[in-house]
């Protein structure tokens, strides 16, 4: 069977990754909190008994740099260099009879979406909503699959409101189906390997298949399965699938929502998905992402970290780059070649990526990865009166109705050039030797 959510679970476990909590937990009222509490200590955290449901929750499968290095198997400053370089070779994926994903299969009047955990993520939410769910569909016109993730709010025994709009491609694929007077099929595959998960959070050119991304990304063919009332195939290894229709014609009022800037998404009218069939496995996991935490700015933030590093390395020499903990701010270490080289450094990462609004460049033994290092380069090395530049007026994050995210600041928090004498950074006795855990 193909690596997936539980391979991963065992991969963090037998890292100290993973932490199980056995006491039972309400999903309403204290989940979220003990996920904020696992995300601190960079752990997934396994809920094995989640209040007035069967299934488990798990949640913070990307909550740290490690974990991702783990998946790769990498180191954790290499992530990028390994997206880079498994991307070059998406594979197609390939269908096959069964799967685990099958091992309960509910239609019509036996589907109920209130046997699922009810998670509240934010305390003024409009109720539970979906956030780990990658809602797969196909261009009416091409059959062209798109995979994406969008927030879904629970309404009733066989209803979801749904976020989703253009230039999004399953906006753009509902309107096409709209225009044609047809209810767009769609598939919600709930807990699934982090490759395919990482693959719906990127942002591709239209027509181009997630799922092959993704076979990229585990170097051999996602195995996939038809769905029982719709034309459309899921991860065979999924825990949890919801197949039915986004409906033509119909919005309702969805949200409020917290979302990724840890603000309140007001209410507005979205669409309505109808669900026909559920089909998931035994002893099933419901994955849950919490908007704006570490693990969704890990998924967000890779494939956006990638662009920039290929920008980036065209003309300067990068040691590494991170978009963590915002992904509207970045932080780049480089081995600078001559003064002013940081100043282009944030051009081509501006250029590569519109969202970003801020980007801090230090000198290479500066941790990327740490923003605490990265304060201290900026307090130690930088000038603010010439190592500081602004773009008024350019492109940034779109929803923005008071005009704050439409320009961009590039720090340089460089050393001078060729000053590494004065510039070196005090190392302590045994820094490379001693374990401290061993006098703990």
């Amino acid at each position: 069977m193909q690596k997936d959510l539980r391979y991963c679970l065992e991969l963090y476990k037998s890292s100290d990754l993973l932490l199980e909590v056995s006491k039972e937990a309400d999903p309403e009222t204290q989940i979220a909190a003990v996920m904020k509490g696992a995300e601190k200590m960079g752990k997934a955290v396994h809920f094995l008994r989640a209040a007035n449901s069967d299934f488990t929750v798990v949640n913070n499968i990307f909550g740290s740099r490690r974990m991702l290095a783990l998946l790769f198997e990498t180191d954790p400053e290499k992530v990028v260099n390994e997206w880079i370089e498994r991307i070059k070779d998406p594979i197609q994926s390939e269908t096959v009879s069964g799967g685990p994903v099958k091992e309960v299969i509910k239609k019509d009047s036996e589907v109920n979406l209130k046997e699922l955990p009810q998670v509240v993520h934010s305390s003024k939410d409009a109720g539970a909503f979906i956030t780990a769910g990658l809602v797969i569909a196909k261009d009416p016109e091409t059959g062209i699959r798109n995979v994406s993730i969008n927030r879904m709010q629970f309404k009733g025994r066989n209803k979801l409101g749904i976020r989703m709009m253009p230039p999004q491609h399953l906006g753009i694929i509902h309107e096409k189906s709209e225009r044609l007077g047809r209810n767009l099929e769609v598939a919600v595959a709930i807990g699934n390997h982090p490759f395919e998960t990482l693959c719906a959070a990127t942002t591709l050119a239209y027509g181009q298949d997630e799922f092959s991304l993704s076979g990229g990304l585990r170097r051999k063919p996602l195995q996939t399965v038809k769905c029982e009332s719709v034309d459309l195939e899921v991860p065979a290894t999924a825990e949890i699938v919801l197949e039915g229709e986004v409906i033509a014609g119909v919005r309702e009022s969805e949200g409020p929502f917290g979302d990724f800037m840890q603000y309140y998404v007001p209410v507005m009218e979205n669409h309505v998905l109808e669900v026909h069939a559920v089909t998931h496995r035994k002893n099933a996991i419901y994955q849950v992402i919490q908007a704006g935490s570490l693990e969704d700015v890990h998924l967000l933030g890779l494939s956006r970290e990638s662009k920039v590093y290929e920008a980036v390395s065209k003309v300067a020499d990068i040691a590494a780059v991170s978009l963590v903990p915002t992904i509207l701010g970045c932080m780049i270490s480089i081995r600078k070649r001559f003064e002013g080289e940081p100043k282009n450094v944030a051009a081509a990462a501006f250029g590569a990526y519109s969202w970003l609004k801020y980007c801090v460049v230090v000198d290479h033994d500066v941790d990327v990865f740490d923003s605490n290092d990265v304060w201290w380069a900026m307090c130690t090395r930088s000038r603010p009166d010439r190592g500081v530049f602004e773009l008024s007026e350019a492109l940034g994050f779109p929803r923005d109705p008071f005009h704050i995210h439409q320009s961009k600041l590039g720090i340089d928090a460089t050393a001078p050039l060729n000053q590494w004498d004065e510039f070196e950074r005090k190392v302590v006795p045994g820094a490379n030797s001693v374990k401290p855990g061993d006098f703990f």
